[in-house]
């Protein structure tokens, strides 16, 4: 995954949330939200433990999840824990199917830095 379709991947997660109060939010896009934001924590763990990234990215993990979750609009929440989980595993959520970060063109360290630098943009953009 290229570093600007990831920054973009969240900080349109993020800018979703004013376009849900300005149109009504939309079932379907708050469960895409959220499921994107409980797999990116996964990940976000998932690079801490491999060394990648130190203890405070899944903080910033906590704080994106909380923000999402908190978004009015009775959002699906049930798929969550499987998500994170299968974060947990190095498996990332791209339109509706899970691909291995293994085989992440920018290989996993990489990947891993350019997740934590969209993530922290995604959290400074919406003032967290």
């Amino acid at each position: 995954m290229k570093n600007t379709a990831l920054i973009l991947a969240m900080t349109a997660a993020f800018g979703t949330f004013n376009l849900a109060h300005a149109e009504g939010p939309d079932p379907a896009a708050l469960k895409g939200m959220y499921d994107t934001g409980r797999n990116m924590s996964g990940l976000i763990n998932h690079c801490v433990d491999k060394g990648f990234l130190k203890a405070d990215s899944t903080e910033n993990a906590k704080k994106m999840v909380a923000f999402v979750a908190g978004i009015p609009g009775g959002m699906d929440k049930s798929d969550g824990d499987k998500n994170e989980a299968r974060g947990r595993k190095g498996e990332i959520l791209e339109n509706g199917e899970y691909k291995s970060l293994e085989t992440s063109s920018l290989g996993l360290k990489e990947w891993c830095q350019q997740a934590d630098e969209g993530m922290r943009q995604g959290l400074k953009s919406v003032g967290l």
